[in-house]
């Protein structure tokens, strides 16, 4: 068993112990739910009792099942609630840290992909079904994530929000243009002068989430890629402001001078401008738009 662990699952040690405490105190039974490996001798159910069993040299008898389908792992109950992130973990052979931000940003390009407004892009759950067509839906791999997790610690900004705002831009730019902007944002802004877009996001960032990774990925998608715009198209920005949601202010009425209730709506999540434009060389010069770079 201890070779046959191979999914990417980390064990939850409460669980181990839990086990490893009924092993020592004979309290073990055997049931129908026992232990189960996919077709490459994967174990994809029954890790934590596996755990326990090898930690505690206990001997058990058990039930045993062979050779299920790698996908069953998806339909299985195991000794703790699964998330999305094991899901996508067992799904792209991710570790497990990474697999998680990348769930995340799935799920709000789901939420995108569905029309469901921006203010609820984060909310719901994906079930392992959704996961496995949204996996090859919005392939990332997993060096990207893991540059973008770095890049995320140097803004103090949320990696997932870097990962959904890059998805978005290269459903219209090339993946070297998009680079241009994510390459350069973090420690490498330091090169830049002037508002170079760039470092713009970058001190925004730092300034705004003082010290802390932020975890507003929404928001901080929407102001990658308002940043990348201003860096193909040669615009200035100042700070970088988040996007209100609707709401209700009070405003005094100027013929009565009463206090009234005024509702707003949201702000709108920004396109992606458009290649038809031609590529400042404001912020990135001549030698910046080659393709290799």
């Amino acid at each position: 068993m201890e070779k046959r662990t191979c999914n990417r699952v980390p064990l939850k040690r409460s669980n181990v112990d839990k086990f490893k405490s009924i092993l020592r105190n004979g309290q073990y039974r055997t049931t129908h739910q026992g232990f189960a490996l996919d077709w490459h001798g994967c174990l994809i159910d029954g890790q934590h009792r596996a755990a326990a069993i090898i930690e505690t040299g206990a001997t058990v008898t058990a039930q045993v099942t062979y050779n299920l389908s790698p996908e069953s792992f998806a339909a299985i109950d195991g000794g703790r609630v699964r998330s999305a992130g094991d899901f996508v973990a067992q799904i792209t052979e991710m570790r497990q840290s990474n697999a998680n931000v990348y769930a995340a940003a799935l799920k709000i390009l789901a939420n995108r992909g569905a029309g469901i407004h921006w203010t609820r892009w984060t909310s719901g759950k994906l079930t392992a079904e959704q996961l496995q067509e949204l996996v090859p839906a919005w392939p990332v791999e997993e060096k990207r994530i893991v540059h973008l997790i770095s890049k995320g610690k140097q803004c103090h900004a949320s990696a997932t929000g870097l990962i959904v705002a890059h998805k978005i831009i290269t459903e219209v730019w090339p993946e070297h243009i998009a680079d241009l902007f994510f390459d350069g944002i973090g420690e490498e802004s330091r090169e830049f002068v002037g508002r170079d877009p760039r470092a713009m996001y970058t001190n925004t960032m730092i300034n705004v989430n003082r010290g802390v990774v932020s975890r507003d990925s929404v928001q901080q998608s929407a102001q990658a890629i308002k940043a990348f715009n201003a860096l193909v198209s040669g615009d200035s920005i100042g700070t970088l402001k988040k996007m209100k949601a609707s709401g209700v202010k009070i405003v005094t009425d100027r013929r009565t001078g009463k206090e009234i209730r005024q509702e707003y709506l949201a702000d709108r999540y920004p396109d992606v401008i458009q290649p038809a434009i031609n590529i400042s060389e404001k912020w990135l010069g001549e030698s910046g738009l080659e393709p290799n770079r």
